[in-house]
C-alpha cells in the first residue's frame, strides 16, 4: 500500500489535533489542581467551644472561637439560641447567667480571626457554692444555647460552624453568609 502525501498530511494533522487536545486537558487538570491548593493554603476551620471552669472560689463561663485551620477567616455574622429563642445581644445572653458577679465580651462580627488564634466571645463569672460543679454547669450551658458562626476566607468561601449540645458538627459550607436573625456579639 502505498501513501500519497494528502494521506500523510491528514495523518500529521489529526496527531496534531491530539497532541493540542491532550495538552489542553494537562492544563485544564493543572488549574483544577492549584486552585485546590489555593483553596486548602488558606481554608480556615472555626471551632466553637463553650466553657465551664473553677477558678478560685468562682466558676467562669463562656465562649470561645479557635480558628484551627491554615488561611485567615473573616467572621461575618454569629447567631445564640437560648432554648431555641434568639438572643439578641450580650445584655440577653447575661440573663442565662444570673448572680453574675463579672463578665467580659468581644465584638466578633466582621472580626478576622488569624490560624491559630483564639477569641474568647464572652464570659461569666459567679461566685461558686459547694454545690457547683463546673462540668455539670458546661453539660446545662450546652444542652440550653446554640451556637452558629457563619464566616469566610479571604476567597470568599464561606461556612457555618455550629454546636449542638456536647458535639461541634463539621462546618457546614454556604454560598453566603445569611444577613438577618443575627445577635449582635
Amino acid at each position: 500500500m502505498h501513501l500519497n502525501s494528502n494521506h500523510l498530511q491528514a495523518i500529521g494533522t489529526l496527531a496534531a489535533a491530539i497532541a493540542a487536545l491532550i495538552a489542553l486537558f494537562v492544563a485544564w487538570d493543572q488549574g483544577r489542581v492549584m486552585r485546590q491548593e489555593i483553596r486548602a493554603s488558606v481554608w480556615p476551620a472555626l471551632q466553637l467551644d463553650g466553657f465551664s471552669s473553677q477558678r478560685d472560689a468562682d466558676i467562669v463561663q463562656g465562649l470561645n472561637i479557635q480558628n484551627a485551620g491554615v488561611g485567615p477567616a473573616r467572621i461575618d455574622s454569629i447567631t445564640i439560641l437560648y432554648q431555641g429563642a434568639l438572643v439578641a445581644d450580650l445584655e440577653a445572653v447575661s440573663e442565662g447567667f444570673p448572680g453574675y458577679t463579672g463578665r467580659s465580651a468581644t465584638s466578633v462580627t466582621g472580626r478576622i480571626i488569624g490560624a491559630g488564634d483564639t477569641v474568647e466571645v464572652f464570659s461569666f463569672v459567679n461566685p461558686r457554692t459547694r454545690a457547683d460543679d463546673a462540668v455539670e454547669m458546661m453539660y446545662d450551658l450546652a444542652s440550653n444555647y446554640r451556637v452558629e458562626v457563619c464566616y469566610c476566607s479571604v476567597l470568599d468561601e464561606c461556612w457555618i460552624a455550629r454546636t449542638t449540645g456536647s458535639i461541634t458538627p463539621k462546618p457546614e459550607s454556604v454560598d453566603a453568609c445569611p444577613d438577618s436573625g443575627v445577635s449582635n456579639l
